[in-house]
């Protein structure tokens, strides 16, 4: 059977305009913005390296459970700890943005009391848009504590970082499509460096944020290329031309 010009004219405009939904979509989806309120729960360590270590874990500053503090003092020391405090957020996707201030005080504990290992940071984002909702998520961060063997409070500083897999990406969805939280790393500088850890002197409390990125997965149907796009529609001005002659 064969189609008159003017069907398949009807026909290539068809294609073009649903192209053109289908990219306005994702489009829209990467332009997405979300606004909100970051939060993070400290966990338990899951790996101890000191079954005696002395831990405990207490709500400050507004937050809750925000607060992970390990080691007994020593004479006239301070134990350690490290705090998250989440801050309000307006982000775009495929943009890094900051999710709130991390203390991380190095105190002067008895060593017996002390552990390395890893320990969950159970981070969530209380979102007003573009939906009311809180989504979730865990993160492993990691302490190490070097030994203080050159006798400089910086170099012998100990170190909060990511664990092994611990800024693996998590992800959510909104109206069917899957939004992804990936941890960027730490900054101490508004955000010009990023890095995937930082360091806290003996004897003192640094301070960094935490920044990460929400990004959009691929949309599940593969999307005809521009130069497709282009194609077809040269082609359907060309069969106009021909109709109209």
């Amino acid at each position: 059977m064969k189609l008159s010009l003017k069907k398949i004219i009807n026909n290539l405009s068809n294609i073009l305009l649903a192209t053109n939904i289908v990219f306005g979509l994702q489009l829209g989806a990467q332009a997405l913005t979300f606004t909100g309120r970051a939060s993070g729960e400290w966990g338990l360590p899951d790996r101890m390296s000191n079954p005696n270590a002395v831990i405990d874990i207490s709500s400050k500053d507004g937050g809750t459970n925000n607060r992970l503090t390990w080691g007994t003092p020593g004479t006239g020391g301070l134990n350690n700890f490290v705090q998250f405090n989440g801050i309000d957020f307006n982000t775009n996707t495929n943009t890094v943005f900051n999710l709130g201030k991390l203390y991380y005080r190095n105190g002067s504990t008895l060593i017996d009391t002390n552990f390395n290992g890893d320990f969950p940071l159970y981070l969530s984002l209380s979102l007003t848009l573009p939906l009311n909702n809180t989504e979730s998520f865990e993160f492993l961060f990691n302490i190490f504590n070097t030994p203080n063997t050159t006798g400089n409070e910086v170099l012998d500083g100990d170190i909060l970082q990511f664990a092994t897999a611990g800024n693996t990406s998590h992800s959510f969805n909104h109206e069917g499509v899957e939004y992804t939280l990936k941890l960027i790393g730490f900054s101490t500088d508004g955000g010009e460096t990023i890095t995937n850890e930082f360091n806290s002197p003996e004897r003192s409390t640094a301070k960094a944020s935490l920044f990460g990125k929400i990004t959009v997965a691929p949309p599940p149907a593969a999307i005809p290329e521009p130069s497709v796009i282009v194609g077809l529609s040269l082609l359907s001005l060309y069969l106009g031309t021909r109709q109209r002659k």
